[in-house]
């Protein structure tokens, strides 16, 4: 997966239980939005080591439920993270009051910048 800023970023989540493992990966219960501005980019271009995680806790995303069980996840309160893992390997996680968490499969990313150089040519 690449990443540059101001795109947009969509990861499907999937509800946290005992059959998570035998899902689609293609139906997923919510779809979490967010754009890539600068300073979540910054947090993103992390390599955590073997060892550590870096979370990174999102102020401003919007949810796309896909799953009708879950509708009632738009009037909640809930409050969504990325987590960044050693590769860099990014993932998400979204909890709400109910105490439900949803999850989205491990992602290998990389970081793109626009350094504002062009080539010129002669």
């Amino acid at each position: 997966m690449e990443l540059s800023q101001d795109t947009p970023l969509s990861l499907p989540l999937f509800l946290l239980n005992d059959e998570i493992e035998s899902r689609d990966i293609e139906a997923p219960d919510v779809v979490l939005n967010v754009v890539l501005d600068e300073a979540l980019l910054a947090n993103l271009c992390q390599n955590p080591s073997t060892e550590q995680s870096v979370s990174i806790t999102l102020e401003q995303y919007q949810l796309e439920v896909l799953t009708p069980a879950f509708s009632g996840l738009l009037e909640s309160s809930h409050q969504a993270q990325l987590l960044l893992n050693h590769g860099p390997v990014l993932s998400a996680v979204l909890s709400n009051d109910a105490e439900q968490m949803f999850i989205s499969p491990p992602m290998e990313m990389m970081p793109t910048f626009d350094l504002g150089e062009e080539v010129e040519e002669e």
